[in-house]
């Protein structure tokens, strides 16, 4: 009997499924194509764009050859060794290359941008309870992410965060205003932009997820959004465009940068 495919598994499957279906069309092969290539049929070649077939090592080679990937859908393989989840490892990596970030979030604040108080009891708070070793390794890579922020050349990087993520207290009132202090000094960073959306600005287009715009290129951009299980890294070119529109949307609905800064002044006062 098969082993069991856990939830995180799959969601690596179906992710490779999509690149591959992406990547194919892209180079105008049909499953036909490929199949003769990797040494499969056209069903099992569907099969794995369906997520319904794991694929093989010896497949995502020739399939990544075929395509002409430079590696690049062999590291989507779901049983490639990585010391942290699939979508994160491939998240990550994108990230640290983006040129301009455009990150929108309505329930914390954004992970770039949280301070390691912060960050750990949104971590602590998380479901399943995570063991404490694994706790602590994902928050050393959480703080390693924001050395994008400091290096250099950083990403221009602009932020939309509703008011509900910056009043719901995490960690204490301590922690708060420390967060706060830390939201502010970052917004004074000339590459940097944040944003406050107040409740008084009513519904608006992203009140149920949030999602993260990341342009690689003046001419490629690609989106992340996480959901239960797993993130996912999108490519498809009306998402990506439909995100653009609503972050707009977004920024001409939140209150400018100065009086961002004020109001997140205001709110460490109060706390």
């Amino acid at each position: 009997m098969p082993p069991k495919t856990t939830p995180s598994e799959q969601a690596a499957i179906n992710q490779f499924g999509s690149e591959l279906r992406r990547l194919r069309t892209l180079a105008d092969m049909s499953q036909l194509d490929i199949g003769r290539l990797t040494g499969t049929s056209k069903q099992q070649v569907g099969a794995v764009e369906r997520g319904i077939r794991r694929p093989s090592k010896k497949f995502a080679e020739l399939a990544d050859r075929a395509l002409k990937c430079n590696g690049g859908l062999l590291n989507l393989w779901p049983g490639a060794k990585q010391t942290q989840p699939w979508w994160l490892e491939k998240f990550v990596e994108i990230e640290r290359k983006t040129q301009v970030i455009q990150d929108f979030q309505p329930q914390v604040a954004p992970g770039l941008l949280q301070i390691e108080s912060y960050a750990r009891a949104v971590m602590w708070a998380s479901f399943p309870p995570q063991g404490q070793q694994e706790l602590e390794e994902r928050l050393k890579r959480r703080m390693d992410r924001q050395k994008i922020l400091d290096r250099e050349n950083p990403p221009l990087a602009l932020f939309v965060v509703e008011e509900g993520a910056l009043r719901r207290s995490v960690g204490g009132a301590d922690v708060m205003k420390d967060q706060y202090k830390a939201l502010i000094a970052r917004a004074r960073m000339p590459h940097l932009r944040l944003q406050v959306l107040p409740f008084d600005r009513g519904a608006h287009s992203a009140m149920d997820w949030a999602f993260m715009i990341m342009r690689m290129t003046p001419v490629e951009s690609l989106v992340y959004a996480e959901a239960p299980g797993g993130g996912h890294v999108i490519t498809d070119v009306s998402v990506v465009a439909d995100c653009q529109q609503r972050f707009s949307a977004l920024q001409s609905m939140a209150l400018s940068p100065n009086e961002s800064i004020d109001f997140i002044a205001s709110l460490g006062e109060t706390t």
